[in-house]
């Protein structure tokens, strides 16, 4: 799984920018209103979700652009399919909205 997903990482320019973004708004004299969540959650394996639609992505992604192996990233959505039809599958992922504003000068 680490060997797809850390790779992954490099399809944005900064995967642990939630973390710091109220602190960099906030330097940057912005006045933050508000802070959520918005999860995607898929518990199980379904054709039309979100989870399974961005499986072959990732996979093709990590192949051409972070060089990892074809046969890996195959067998890793294989499994991921799998765990679905063994009802064990489990997908869970963060999206984060920040709210904020300047205060006038």
């Amino acid at each position: 799984m680490n060997r797809i997903l850390d790779p992954w990482e490099a399809h944005v320019p900064h995967p642990r920018l939630p973390r710091t973004l109220a602190g960099r708004l906030r330097k940057a004299g912005f006045r933050i209103e508000a802070q959520h969540v918005i999860p995607l959650f898929n518990p199980d394996y379904e054709p039309d979700s979100y989870s399974n639609r961005i499986v072959d992505l990732i996979a093709a992604f990590v192949v051409q652009r972070a060089g990892s192996a074809a046969d890996e990233a195959e067998a890793w959505a294989r499994e991921l399919r799998n765990s679905g039809a063994r009802g064990e599958y489990f997908f869970s992922l963060n999206r984060y909205l920040f709210l904020a504003s300047r205060p006038a000068a």
